[in-house]
């Protein structure tokens, strides 16, 4: 079998899981794209992405252009059998998706048609969805609207949040596409066409969707916090600040007031909602490291008993 030359394109951890899953099995990665270095912190350090990072542990060429649309001719000239795309994070040009012999794929986090978008994992589990997965599919001029190739679903647990369904996914990306590798390489591949009635939209989060929506019943809520944990992290206000809630569980009962900060109770940090408390495990006040609920408590927590959230 001749070999097949590859350019693989993504960002995050899961894209590089995927990566590093193609790499362990033998395939040639010519060039890796993803996102430009990016600064973090107070210090200001630059910081790599997971699949560059990934990429020169295997000494495999980078390229990483700040707008795509722009700057694309070295993937061009590449001219590669097939384009792999995970999480990528830029639109990607006419002119990538038509330069391949085998065309451009996409690894995406949702059974589509639902959730085309940014964040469709977040979505699902804000939603309460019990069931995901991903799909891979040939990618088009419009977003996440390209035909299927095949989907491995994914169970979304009570417990789970993002964090954990990004690593499902992750695996089930992996999986995914080693499965179909051959089968789209060979030029045998059957895509079918997405339902366009069907389709759902899954809108990156925004900023001001961080802040708990207290409009939603108390499940809402609950599904809110492990949908945007552990990053972003959904908040609310006391006292003028912003408390991260990272990890909780919710039992069903009476309340007196609601949205009040009860104190220690049901073995966690508790806040009152509508029909039940939200029992907090882990949080992070603002300016304040990430703590247990325990540590939290001993510590400003104490203070802040019937304190009402905003």
């Amino acid at each position: 079998m001749k070999e097949v030359h590859t350019i693989f394109m993504g960002t995050p951890d899961i894209a590089a899981t995927i990566l590093r899953s193609l790499l362990e099995e033998g395939k040639k990665i010519d060039l890796v794209v993803t996102q430009p270095d990016k600064k973090k912190g107070r210090k200001q350090i630059l910081e790599y992405s997971p699949v560059k990072q990934v990429a020169m542990e295997y000494d495999i060429p980078v390229f990483q252009p700040i707008k795509i649309r722009d700057d694309y001719q070295r993937i061009v000239d590449c001219k590669p059998d097939l384009i792999i795309t995970c999480a990528y994070g830029q639109i990607v040009t006419k002119e990538v998706l038509d330069c391949a012999t085998y065309g451009c794929v996409n690894l995406h986090g949702s059974i589509l048609p639902k959730y085309r978008g940014g964040a469709p994992i977040q979505r699902a589990i804000w939603n309460g969805d019990t069931k995901s997965g991903m799909t891979l599919m040939k990618m088009v001029e419009r977003m996440d609207a390209g035909p299927v190739l095949d989907v491995e679903e994914v169970e979304i647990l009570p417990q789970d949040n993002s964090t954990s369904v990004f690593e499902k996914m992750a695996v089930a990306a992996s999986k995914l596409m080693l499965k179909n590798f051959d089968l789209i390489t060979s030029g045998n591949a059957i895509y079918t066409e997405q339902d366009e009635s069907k389709v759902i939209f899954s809108p990156v989060i925004k900023k001001e969707e961080e802040h708990l929506d207290y409009a939603q019943n108390d499940e809402g809520i609950i599904n809110q916090i492990r949908a945007l944990s552990y990053q972003p992290g959904a908040y609310c206000l006391v006292k003028n600040k912003k408390l991260k809630i990272l990890e909780a569980t919710y039992v069903k009962e009476n309340i007196d007031a609601p949205y009040t900060i009860v104190g220690w109770k049901h073995d966690g940090f508790a806040i009152s909602l509508k029909e039940g408390t939200l029992v907090i495990k882990e949080c992070q006040m603002e300016g304040k490291p990430v703590m247990k609920a325990k540590d939290f408590f001993n510590g400003q927590g104490r203070n802040l008993v019937n304190t009402i959230i905003e």
